[in-house]
């Protein structure tokens, strides 16, 4: 007589990606003001949106695409700060195990960069044009909005827009956290994005002389802003 052991297959589970923005050491609230780093004029936001792509997560068993392009504006999320959760993102039917990293990308990769919002079904994450830099063929892969007080103005009166698009401002980031999954309950992932670092993570961005993202030209600058938010995701 042969006696057979066997495993019920595990059900899967759901992950909630609580994305929180921070001005510093302070939970960033919509329309609030704040200081420019270093300079200090005072500023606040009126936006913050941006493409994520290639959600990804890590195990020693190998890979697991969960999305492969979304559109998040987490302003009305940071309009109200009394949860304190930011923006959840739920990802649901994950297979239940321990997972050691978290990856994806600010911004659209470039195959799908190289095409326009014409190019996809109305439904589609990518078919907004308002979305969507024609003169540069390129999406509008982060958007931070808001006011800043210049020239010896006491609030913030003055729009910014600092916008990133073309394919050099593609970031990958890779979070390296224990991730774990359970089968038939949602686990809860924080995501922290430092809008301070955006301003200055390596590079201090001279927001006094450049207010808006808007030609060809500015590629430079696109690049500081790039990297500097690379620093502030964690």
């Amino acid at each position: 007589m042969f006696f057979f052991s066997c495993k019920d297959p595990q059900e899967p589970g759901d992950l909630n990606l609580r994305i929180k923005l921070m001005y510093g050491d302070q939970p960033l609230e919509m329309f609030k003001e704040y200081s420019y780093p270093v300079t200090g004029e005072k500023l606040n936001f009126t936006r913050i949106s941006f493409y994520i792509s290639n959600i990804t997560l890590k195990s020693t068993n190998g890979d697991i695409i969960l999305k492969d392009i979304d559109y998040l504006n987490l302003t009305a999320a940071h309009t109200d700060p009394v949860t304190g959760n930011g923006f959840e993102y739920l990802l649901r039917d994950i297979p239940a195990g321990n997972y050691h990293s978290l990856d994806f990308g600010i911004g659209v990769p470039v195959s799908s960069n190289a095409m326009e919002p014409k190019d996809f079904s109305s439904g589609h994450i990518l078919s907004n044009s308002a979305e969507y830099w024609s003169a540069w063929k390129s999406y509008i892969f982060f958007r931070p909005e808001g006011k800043i007080a210049l020239n010896m103005e006491t609030t913030p009166n003055t729009n910014f827009a600092l916008h990133l698009g073309g394919d050099d401002a593609f970031r990958s980031i890779s979070l390296h956290k224990s991730i774990s999954v359970s089968e038939n309950a949602v686990s809860n992932f924080d995501i922290i994005i430092d809008m301070n670092n955006y301003f200055n993570g390596q590079t201090l961005f001279d927001i006094r002389n450049t207010l808006q993202i808007h030609s060809l030209n500015q590629k430079p600058l696109i690049t500081i802003l790039a990297d500097n938010l690379v620093t502030g995701i964690r």
